[in-house]
C-alpha cells in the first residue's frame, strides 16, 4: 500500500507539473491602445457671431476750418465710438506638424457698429454719426495643440465699410461711405469635439489708420462760400466672436 501511494503522488505531481508548464505557454494577451490625438489638419467652415466697438477720430482738415467745426481751423477732432453686433463665415485650411498647427483664413462679417453724437461744436443742432456694415479679414494663423485643444495667434489683411455723417436740424449734411483698408492682429482658443465639429472664441484688433475725403455740404442753409469741406477719418476696431466649424476628413490618426 505505501509503494501504491507514492506512485499515485508521484503521477499527481508530474500532471501538476505538465497542467503548470502547458499554462505558462499560453500568455494572456490584449490589444495596444488607440493613439487618440487629434489632427487638426485639413479645410474647414463655419459661423461666428459677437459684439465689435469702433474709434473713429474725425478730424476736420479743411484750411481755415470748416462748416461743421465752427471754423475752428484745421485739426479740430470729435471722436465718435460706434459699437453694435458682428456676423458672418469663416473658411480656411490648418497644416499640423507635431504640435504645431499653421493656418489660412479668410472671414467675412456683416455688422451693425452705429453710433450718432450730439456735435462738439454746434451742440444745439448739429450730429454726427458713423457706422461700420462689413468687415472682412484675410490672416495667416499659428497655433500650439494640446491634443484637441488649440490656443493660436493670427495676423494679416483688413477691410471695413465706414460711413460717417455731418448732419443738422435743418436738414444740411455731409456725407461719405468707403472701404478702408488696414491690418488685424489677434488671438483665439479653439477645442474639437463631437468628432469633426470645433468650438471656438476669438479677439481681433484692426488698425485701419487714416484717410482724408472731399464732400459737398448739402442743403439750403448751408452758406455757399463753404460748399467743399475736406476730413479725415482714422478708424480702429475691435471684435469678440465665438465660432463654430465642421471641419472636413478624419478627426484622428489611430496608431496600433
Amino acid at each position: 500500500m505505501k509503494r501504491i501511494s507514492i506512485a499515485v503522488a508521484l503521477v499527481a505531481l508530474s500532471s501538476i507539473s505538465v497542467l503548470a508548464a502547458d499554462l505558462g505557454a499560453r500568455p494572456i494577451t490584449k490589444a495596444p491602445p488607440i493613439d487618440p490625438t487629434y489632427n487638426w489638419s485639413g479645410f474647414y467652415i463655419g459661423a461666428n457671431a459677437g459684439y465689435g466697438v469702433a474709434k473713429n477720430e474725425h478730424a476736420d482738415i479743411t484750411p481755415g476750418g470748416a462748416w461743421w467745426t465752427a471754423f475752428a481751423g484745421a485739426g479740430s477732432i470729435q471722436t465718435i465710438d460706434p459699437r453694435g453686433a458682428v456676423y458672418g463665415g469663416q473658411i480656411g485650411y490648418n497644416w499640423q506638424a507635431a504640435n504645431w498647427v499653421f493656418g489660412l483664413e479668410g472671414q467675412f462679417n456683416g455688422a451693425d457698429l452705429k453710433r450718432t453724437d450730439l456735435s462738439k461744436f454746434y451742440p444745439d443742432t448739429d450730429f454726427l454719426s458713423s457706422k461700420i456694415n462689413s468687415i472682412g479679414t484675410v490672416t495667416g494663423r499659428l497655433g500650439y495643440a494640446f491634443n484637441n485643444w488649440l490656443p493660436y495667434i493670427k495676423g494679416g489683411y483688413a477691410a471695413a465699410h465706414l460711413e460717417t455723417k455731418n448732419f443738422d436740424t435743418s436738414d444740411d449734411y455731409l456725407s461719405h461711405s468707403a472701404w478702408r483698408s488696414g491690418y488685424v492682429v489677434g488671438t483665439g482658443l479653439e477645442v474639437a469635439f463631437a468628432a469633426n465639429w470645433i468650438l471656438g472664441v476669438e479677439y481681433n484688433y484692426m488698425d485701419f489708420g487714416g484717410k482724408s475725403f472731399s464732400g459737398t455740404d448739402i442743403g439750403g442753409s448751408v452758406d455757399p462760400a463753404r460748399k467743399n469741406e475736406t476730413f479725415n477719418d482714422n478708424l480702429k476696431l475691435q471684435t469678440v466672436t465665438a465660432r463654430l466649424s465642421y471641419k472636413f476628413g478624419s478627426p484622428n490618426v489611430a496608431k496600433y
